[in-house]
């Protein structure tokens, strides 16, 4: 990628750019749907080599993606549909990348951590799409959508699994995991504020976290392990 920010070849692409690059590498797949996502993908590129939204252009995008200008319209009405599309596919590789960090058994805190972990490497390696996602331009989009609905169902999950755990420890029944929404939302929440300083607005007191994902897990596991149980320890 060029250091302008403007991407002149998929060839380097990185983060969820890499990932839409492979989907469209796989056999059998429709050329429509091949040619999708190798835009989808420039996109994604682009946005992780700098380039702001705004900036984006759809000669760079079908250039970078080998393909004629006009077919981009084949596909999107413009590139701010382009762009929603793109950060609703990602909201969904983002659940199904957690949703697949299953170390340990549900509730444990080596299940905690190993999301946690997954968590904080998306945010480092799609920091610009995860802007996009978590809507820091205050623009009410789908976007902002996206990122609810992500939310929505993860803290749900994280609720339930709070309440299973509580239960197997007090020897009880399971509580209504609605009356924990509050405090996987407010957990969540300080999860995704500090991975926001680290990351997003780069506060220099953080700057040495930056490139240690392991001390960052390691740190909110701790501080949400003690939000939910009282202690950092499992037991």
């Amino acid at each position: 990628m060029v250091a302008t920010g403007a991407v002149a070849t998929l060839a380097e692409a990185d983060g969820y750019a890499a990932v839409l690059l492979s989907a469209a590498g796989e056999e059998g797949l429709r050329k429509t749907e091949r040619t999708r996502l190798k835009l989808l993908a420039a996109i994604a590129a682009a946005l992780n080599a700098g380039t702001p939204r705004g900036a984006l252009k759809v000669a760079d995008v079908t250039r970078a993606a080998g393909l004629a200008h006009g077919t981009f319209y084949r596909y999107f009405d413009d590139l701010p549909a382009a762009t929603e599309a793109l950060v609703e596919s990602f909201a969904g590789h983002v659940r199904d990348r957690l949703a697949g960090a299953r170390q340990g058994e549900t509730g444990s805190r080596e299940r905690v951590r190993g999301t946690t972990l997954a968590y904080a490497r998306l945010f480092r390696e799609n920091a610009p799409l995860m802007r996009c996602l978590i809507g820091l331009d205050g623009a009410e989009s789908a976007f902002a959508r996206s990122y609810r609905e992500l939310n929505r169902a993860w803290y749900g999950r994280m609720a339930a699994a709070i309440a299973r755990r509580r239960a197997r420890q007090a020897g009880g029944a399971v509580a209504d995991p609605q009356a924990l929404l509050p405090a996987a939302y407010a957990l969540g929440g300080m999860i995704d504020e500090f991975l926001t300083q680290v990351y997003l607005r780069r506060d220099p007191a953080l700057a040495h976290l930056a490139a240690d994902e392991e001390g960052i897990a390691d740190l909110l596991t701790d501080l949400w392990w003690r939000g939910v149980y009282g202690t950092v320890a499992e037991g």
